[in-house]
Parts: C-alpha cells; sequence; structure tokens
C-alpha cells in the first residue's frame, strides 16, 4: 500500500478524509491565471435551462445549456474546430455587454469555445485557465468584447448539457 493510502486509510478511521478531501479540491480551484469563485457559485446554485440557439436568461450571466449531437449540430458562425463524431454541441447569444471590456466564457465541462460579434468570425482569446481536478468547472476564457450582442458556441462536448458562463473579468 502507498502512502498516500496508508494515510487516507487512517484519515477515513479518524474521520477527516472528508476534510482532506475538500482541501484537496479547494487547492485544485485556487490555483487560477484568475479567480474562479464567482463562477463555481454561480454553477453551484440553481441556473435556468435553455436549449441551443436560445439566450442567456436576462439577469443571468450561466445557464445550463441542452445540446445537439454533434452529427446534428449547426452553428452559426463556422467554428475553428470541427465537431468530433460522439460528442455534442451547440451555442447560446447574450445580449451586449454593458460595457466594453473583458469578459471569460466560463464552462462546466470540456468542450471547444468560439465566440463571436459579427456573426460571421470568431475572436481571438486574449487568455485560458483550464481547471483539472477542480469539480464543476473545467475552463474559462477571456475575451475582449464591444458593446455588441455575442454568440458563444460550444463543440466537442462529451454530454448533452453543459452549463456555459459569462461574466465580467475582475
Amino acid at each position: 500500500m502507498t502512502t498516500r493510502r496508508t494515510i487516507l486509510a487512517a484519515l477515513c478511521l479518524t474521520g477527516l478524509a472528508p476534510t482532506l478531501a475538500a482541501a484537496e479540491e479547494t487547492a485544485a480551484c485556487g490555483h487560477s491565471a484568475w479567480s474562479i469563485e464567482r463562477e463555481r457559485a454561480a454553477f453551484a446554485g440553481s441556473l435556468p435551462t435553455v436549449a441551443s440557439g436560445s439566450a442567456l436568461p436576462a439577469g443571468s450571466p450561466a445557464a445550463v445549456v441542452t445540446l445537439t449531437p454533434a452529427a446534428e449540430l449547426s452553428l452559426p458562425v463556422p467554428s475553428d474546430r470541427p465537431a468530433k463524431p460522439g460528442t455534442y454541441g451547440g451555442y447560446v447569444t447574450a445580449a451586449a455587454p454593458a460595457e466594453p471590456g473583458t469578459y471569460q466564457v466560463t464552462l462546466s465541462e470540456e468542450a471547444w469555445i468560439d465566440v463571436s460579434q459579427d456573426g460571421r468570425t470568431t475572436l481571438k482569446a486574449d487568455a485560458f485557465a483550464g481547471k483539472i481536478g477542480c469539480p464543476g468547472i473545467h475552463k474559462s476564457v477571456r475575451f475582449t468584447l464591444g458593446a455588441v450582442p455575442v454568440i458563444i458556441e460550444v463543440s466537442r462536448v462529451p454530454g448533452p448539457q453543459i452549463k456555459v458562463g459569462l461574466f465580467k473579468a475582475e
């Protein structure tokens, strides 16, 4: 038995394993290029569910998006990466940001993100933060957005739903 397993077994017997697991989770979520605590809180709460092609609900920067199988996927803007067989994808729109600036699109699951504001081309990401081992958050990508509506496309998602959030960078 490895040393780690021995320690975990001892902690289970003393009731401290949940504390250790919580500490490991906090550590995994805490080491990021920027804070994702706001997103973690939003994703852990009750979110509206919307179908692919819908708008993020007014007053909610995040939603659970019901996706389409890749074989049936049609996105309004050609993706920078083609859909993968056996995966899902879709898109949501968001109202124009109240003020231009840096915004982050955060996802609960592994996926490819494309963002457009002109309906024809995708924006180049400014920065990326991945969170392997952080429950409920897989990645957060920053984009510079103007004061016009936004299209957020996701593809290569392993399951039929994903949590998507659009937040002003702190």
